[in-house]
């Protein structure tokens, strides 16, 4: 897009060339180096504002002001116009008051004086200003605006060497900066044509020039560039398309013609493509083949051996049936002779040749057959093997099956296939294909289980008990998958704990939010009324039964851990307001299932016209038992009627009986709505008691009663939910 053109602003590019960058860092540094540049000339002054041009979206604003490209050995900045210079700034120095600066004839006083010394100025140059304090001197000070050039080269390194990244390389000193990757060449020019400057900046021994490098295989040569058109024409003829986008649409776009005459398809796979286009300067789709004799394999173990292994992409037909045929990128021109293709035949032949053999090896010892083989897999030092670990899990699912088989939610029959699938679900890390293929570890045990004779439920539930592996992913497809997952997951987070390996910051060595996160999914999105407090108290008997010794208060600590995944899924995934979720997870949150009903009841009618003042009178009742009332006025017990001497204090204890019956009966059934509703019917008794009543009456005995009575209204309020944890906009 061309910006407006103007003397007074050039085009600036920098372009940091370096080794190869890892294809999963390379998009979050392409954003992170535009974010830190543009920052950087902002502060500066330097950026065009672009607030006043109607003319153009948010987004092409600022593509306007600055673009950003990359590829793996590269990361490009290019600002279409920046200041040749920042502009005079100019700022009111604020000094003393007028009625101290200034006497009654209107003469400066000393202080006056005093503050235009300290500011080398003189008292011809004061001003006054006023502020929300009173009227000011103050001095206009104009601090004139420096070359871009001089500026450049410090915010530029600055940026680069600002970058972070989950793993960096050091080759100068341990002590000193550190990237991603060797830097080889550092462009930076401000300008355009022969009137383009180098910017004179230094990236770790690195000096900036004006030449860039192409494409490895279109030889070592450097460059001379001499601007932003002239750079994207080099780097075309050197075999490399700089914009990911680009790289992304010819990828997408010549597969598709590769597989048109035989109206096959891509099996779609959006981490490859991501994956291709941070990997390759210049792709190029090319269709190989494999043996047909390979397609008795299952699909998932032939998808995993091209996508993961070979990063090649698998090819369907329109039915879904996967064809023997696959397509990889290059990172070059052609393949004129087929030497490339054939290599890539040759080396996939031979992956699914291992994987056949491994199938077949595998047969020989079926799962059933594998469990005491779990007793020498470590599961964690602290913890035993998989084995202890598979013997905490069953009693955890042996728990959660009697739950739901109370609730009329399961059958027996359901129960032992669920109790059977956790019995096997992890003999899969024992066998060759998962040893080889460690990202199928789950998939191979549900597989083998359907071919040697377990029955489908019992299968597909081993197959499916590492989903979700968090709050994005898709849940296991039957129920009895739902129990093993969640009693799998239950064990890893409490065991986690047990052992202080709890997460802490950043650091999550057990994946144990992610597990925290699944855990909560599959209870609120499949409707399983699950107790976690109950869950938590048999998975730690269960380490207890092992021998373990869990850390004194941890049940809390696990509770408290769930209750936060539950506010992250509450708030982030249903779109619930904070405070409703607060007030509702201060009420109880052991059974997440009736925490979300709580949730939604109280969301839904957080609009009428009684809820916030009453919501106001809960927080007013709150503060007077915590923060007013003491031990000397009042003890916990029963409300006496007798005591009860105003009209208003009558009207709200047989208000509040007459409430507090119904919503009773409301709770046992679950309808919460109905029971808030009822409990919002207060409101006008509350509001009438406060506008009448004295609380903290002179007679000890008519206080204490009329605190009992707020307790029992503080009890009331914070049975479905903490009322006073709703913010709101004023008070009674």
């Amino acid at each position: 897009m061309k910006a407006p053109a103007s003397t007074h602003t050039l085009p600036l590019l920098l372009e940091v060339g370096c080794e190869e960058i890892p294809a999963r860092f390379l998009s979050d540094a392409q954003r992170e180096l535009g974010e830190r540049v543009r920052a950087a000339l902002s502060e500066a002054r330097l950026l065009v504002p672009v607030e006043d041009n109607n003319d153009l979206s948010a987004k092409a604003r600022q593509e306007w002001q600055l673009q950003t490209y990359s590829a793996p050995r590269r990361l490009v900045v290019y600002a279409p116009e920046i200041r040749v210079k920042q502009p005079e700034k100019v700022e009111d120095v604020l000094g003393p008051p007028v009625k101290v600066a200034v006497d009654a004839e209107g003469g400066y006083t000393r202080a006056a004086e005093s503050f235009v010394e300290k500011n080398h100025a003189s008292l011809k140059d004061l001003i006054r200003t006023t502020t929300p304090k009173g009227e000011y001197l103050a001095l206009r000070k104009a601090t004139p605006g420096r070359a871009a050039r001089e500026l450049l080269p410090n915010l530029l390194s600055g940026a680069v060497l600002g970058l972070s990244f989950p793993k960096s390389m050091y080759w100068v000193a341990k002590s000193g900066p550190r990237f991603v990757r060797p830097i080889r060449w550092v462009l930076a020019v401000l300008g355009e044509g022969n009137q383009a400057k180098v910017i004179p900046l230094e990236v770790i021994g690195v000096k900036a020039g004006r030449a860039t490098h192409g494409h490895r295989a279109a030889g070592k040569k450097a460059q001379r560039v001499l601007d932003f058109k002239d750079y994207l024409k080099k780097l075309s003829q050197s075999l490399v398309e700089l914009a990911p986008a680009q790289r992304r649409e010819r990828v997408v776009r010549e597969s598709k013609v590769l597989l048109q005459e035989r109206s096959l398809n891509v099996v779609r796979d959006d981490w490859l493509v991501d994956w291709v286009v941070n990997s390759t300067e210049w792709p190029r789709p090319l269709l190989g083949s494999f043996d047909e004799r390979f397609l008795h394999l299952p699909r998932e173990i032939l998808v995993t051996v091209m996508r993961d292994h070979q990063k090649y992409f698998a090819v369907e037909d329109p039915f879904g049936k996967l064809q023997p045929h696959f397509i990889a990128v290059l990172n070059m021109d052609s393949d004129p002779l087929g030497l490339i293709r054939q290599g890539h035949e040759r080396v996939l032949t031979a992956r699914f040749r291992d994987a056949e053999f491994f199938w077949n090896a595998d047969q020989r010892v079926p799962l059933r057959d594998r469990l005491s083989l779990l007793e020498k897999v470590t599961y964690q030092a602290d913890l035993g093997s998989y084995a202890d670990k598979i013997r905490r899990t069953r009693a955890i699912a042996d728990q959660l099956c009697r739950e739901l088989e109370a609730q009329g939610m399961l059958n027996t029959e359901q129960s032992g296939h669920a109790l059977r699938a956790v019995d096997l679900c992890k003999c899969d890390l024992t066998t060759q294909m998962v040893q080889e293929f460690t990202e199928l570890q789950g998939v191979v045990g549900g597989l083998y289980a359907a071919v040697q004779g377990e029955p489908q439920e019992v299968a597909d539930a081993i197959y499916d008990h590492y989903w979700p592996s968090g709050a994005e992913d898709r849940l296991p497809r039957t129920l009895v998958g739902a129990l093993v997952s969640l009693a799998d997951k239950l064990d890893s987070v409490v065991s986690g704990f047990a052992v202080g390996q709890e997460p802490t910051g950043s650091s999550d060595p057990f994946a144990l939010r992610r597990a925290a996160n699944g855990t909560i999914k599959v209870l609120l999105e499949l409707r399983l009324p699950i107790n976690l407090r109950r869950a938590t108290e048999v998975a730690l008997l269960s380490l207890r039964n092992q021998g373990a010794a869990p850390r004194e208060g941890v049940r809390e600590q696990i509770l408290d851990f769930f209750a936060e995944r539950l506010r992250y899924y509450l708030e982030s995934v249903r779109a619930l307001r904070y405070d409703t979720v607060r007030a509702v997870l201060a009420a109880r949150s052991d059974v997440p299932l009736d925490a979300l009903a709580r949730a939604e009841a109280l969301e839904a009618i957080r609009g009428s016209e009684n809820f916030e003042p009453l919501a106001i009178a809960a927080k007013r009742i709150r503060n007077i038992l915590a923060k007013s009332a003491t031990a000397d006025d009042w003890q916990p017990g029963e409300v006496d009627e007798a005591l009860l001497r105003e009209e208003e204090e009558r009207a709200l204890w047989t208000a509040y009986r007459k409430v507090a019956f119904g919503v009773g009966e409301l709770r046992t059934s679950a309808a919460y709505r109905p029971a808030l509703e009822q409990i919002s019917t207060l409101r006008p008794t509350v509001d009438q008691f406060f506008d009448k009543v004295l609380v903290m009456a002179e007679d000890r005995a008519i206080r204490q009663n009329r605190l009992r009575l707020l307790q029992k209204l503080h009890e009331l309020f914070t049975g479905l939910a903490h009322f006073a944890e709703i913010a709101t906009s004023g008070t009674t």
